[in-house]
């Protein structure tokens, strides 16, 4: 069954009008719907699919009455975001939401680092980043839409109360995913560096402010797939 983040919908909410052209256009030209055709709903925040039915259906609006609604568990019970310096690439943001929003990651944050190398973000290509979370969620039957942050900068003190991670390539003086011993309770933050690494200011930073510094044994991630890998590992462990 086909599923759509409805942000307006309010839980009793018993029937919807769908107005939207490009909407109309996508359930009748591409997923041929017909009356009698069961679409489920989520508005991101209750962790409840609601299930309608197709009643009416013309040119200018589609009329759907509510038939049930079921409970979606497929929540982790902890925050979970990857905070990534900004890569070279935008097609690296998008395959680092895209993934991560599938396994459950819960907010992404990207910022400028020492070794971030320039990328212009325009408003249009950040809205294109959301797009992507928003279908990600809805393929991969989350409830709750991830939070998407991206700035230049980022003040690290403001999330000294949660755990937080930094990887490295380096297995001197750090741990690896087996060995770190850590309070889900407080919300897990991974940090992720740039293709050229984490400078040595930034390194020494991240422990004076009690970060954790981790590696992930003999293999060389990219930016793009450490936090999905890392995160999609605390999220089952």
């Amino acid at each position: 069954m086909q599923r759509f983040y409805f942000p307006d919908l309010e839980k009793e909410t018993d029937s919807v009008t769908i107005k939207n052209k490009d909407f109309i256009n996508q359930l009748t030209k591409v997923l041929r719907v017909s009356e009698g055709f069961e679409i489920i709903f989520f508005n991101g925040e209750d962790p409840v699919d609601n299930i309608f039915e197709v009643a009416s259906i013309d040119k200018r609006e589609i009329y759907l009455e509510k038939k049930s609604e079921i409970e979606n568990d497929s929540e982790i019970e902890f925050d979970l975001n990857i905070f990534g310096a900004l890569p070279n690439k935008i097609e690296k943001i998008e395959q680092i939401v895209a993934k991560g929003t599938e396994v459950g990651i819960t907010g992404f944050y990207f910022f400028r680092s020492e070794r971030s190398q320039k990328l212009n973000l325009s408003e249009n290509k950040i809205a294109r980043i959301q797009k992507i979370i928003t279908e990600a969620a809805e393929q991969s039957g989350r409830s709750r839409i991830p939070e998407l942050i991206i700035e230049d900068n980022i003040s690290l003190s403001d999330f000294a109360e949660n755990e937080n991670i930094f990887f490295h390539t380096e297995a001197n003086d750090s741990q690896s995913l087996k060995e770190i011993k850590l309070d889900y309770t407080k919300g897990l933050n991974l940090f992720v560096g740039p293709e050229g690494g984490w400078s040595d200011d930034e390194i020494s930073h991240f422990k004076n402010i009690g970060f954790k510094k981790v590696h992930l044994g003999n293999r060389i991630l990219r930016t793009e797939t450490t936090g999905v890998v890392a995160g999609f590992y605390f999220i089952q462990k």
